[in-house]
């Protein structure tokens, strides 16, 4: 089991009981529901292909069991155990990948985006109820580069030692690590097609000579600002109250938002300002030092836990998953500076993005936006220039 160096203590802040769809076994429902609550907190999840699974009724954006004091009325009545298991789970989440088991925190929990707490390592009780909670979840098809170029377990374990170098190189923006990570892979993807699996590994090793410099620039070409426009705007559009004509209808402000007719407008991290106003203020670089070391941080888990091969997400794919998480953290870092008459963004501003870049693109993509949205993002992500036309937009 990889176990993470990462932290987290409960803080009861209530934050993992707003935003999102909790969502609940037929068994624990049943259980629950001998209990009186008032009305019925369970809806079933009709049309989501999930069997017997319900999700919890959401009152203006929180859990129905929140209470005004931002306790779980569950856990206050019937004791922790009575909890759902995704509710014990968070922020923890499982996969298996290639035969191992990978955990992984949400960065949603303001804990983990913190780095307070109890060292996971030293909660081995959690970890170990936790994983055998979620039972078989993870990849069952084959490791891929692309849609066609399978992967061996050993090719995965190289390609993201080199990836995680450079996210590690400390000195250069952020973007340009992952535009050099796009340009690697893209090397990689061209070199097995014209000459077979057995050039994939000389062709990394030369990728990696080529330096970080030469593969940013390689990476940031090709893109085009006018179609990171819809990119952003299927996971800024998520970015509002719970419900689908909220979602709708937010989603079409921040297209026009996009074509400088409104201005964008943030549940997540508070405020609204013209995306003229958002891209006067500076971002990476000069981020500060500690905002740096956080979004590196954040990218690196992702990466090492294998998020970026969950479900059936191809290598390429979940680093596109990166990059989109990384362009919705500079919009929304950005528009917070922006709201607050700010020129440069802070720590908080990042802290508070990171947060909401993993609820609207990481780590509850279908349990946030619904089985259609996570259908338009696994399209999205395959994109190959897509971190290319994020960084013609963001820059």
């Amino acid at each position: 089991m990889r176990i993470p160096d990462e932290r987290f203590t409960c803080q009861s802040c209530g934050r993992c009981c707003t935003m999102w769809t909790i969502t609940v076994d037929a068994a624990k429902v049943e259980a629950l529901r001998k209990h009186d609550w008032g009305e019925d907190p369970f809806l079933p999840l009709s049309g989501r292909g999930e069997g017997d699974a319900f999700r919890i009724r959401m009152q203006g954006g929180r859990c129905f069991f929140l209470d005004e004091d931002r306790r779980c009325r569950i856990h206050t009545r019937l004791g922790y155990a009575a909890k759902p298991e995704g509710c014990k789970a968070f922020p923890l989440h499982v996969a298996q990948v290639a035969g191992e088991t990978y955990l992984r925190l949400s960065f949603y929990c303001p804990s983990v985006t913190a780095g307070e707490g109890k060292r996971l390592v030293d909660q081995n009780k959690w970890l170990k109820e936790t994983v055998r909670a979620a039972g078989e979840v993870g990849r069952k098809g084959p490791l891929k580069l692309d849609e066609e170029l399978e992967l061996a377990p050993r090719d995965v374990d190289a390609i993201e030692a080199a990836l995680a170098a450079l996210l590690e190189a400390s000195g250069a923006p952020v973007a340009d690590r992952l535009a050099a990570g796009s340009a690697l892979l893209a090397r990689l993807r061209g070199s097995v097609r014209e000459q077979g699996k057995g050039a994939l590994h000389a062709s990394l090793e030369a990728a990696t000579r080529a330096g970080l410099a030469a593969l940013a620039e390689e990476g940031a070409r090709g893109g085009s600002a006018a179609r990171a426009g819809p990119v952003l705007a299927l996971f800024l559009g998520q970015d509002c109250a719970p419900g689908g004509l909220a979602r709708l209808g937010h989603f079409l402000g921040v297209r026009l938002a996009n074509l400088g007719l409104l201005r964008l407008r943030s549940t997540l991290v508070g405020g609204k300002a013209s995306y003229r106003a958002i891209r006067r203020v500076r971002f990476d670089p000069p981020l500060p030092e500690a905002g740096a070391a956080l979004l590196t941080r954040y990218l690196l888990h992702k990466l090492r836990a294998r998020r970026t091969l969950q479900g059936e997400l191809t290598l390429s794919s979940g680093w596109n998953l990166l990059c989109a998480a990384y362009g919705v953290t500079s919009v929304l870092a950005r528009l917070r500076a922006a709201a607050a008459g700010r020129g440069e963004c802070s720590d908080e501003d990042l802290r508070a993005a990171i947060q909401a870049a993993d609820l609207l693109v990481v780590e509850h993509t279908t349990l946030y936006h619904g089985s259609l949205v996570a259908t338009l993002t696994d399209t999205v992500l395959a994109q190959e220039s897509l971190c290319a036309s994020l960084l013609a937009r963001l820059r």
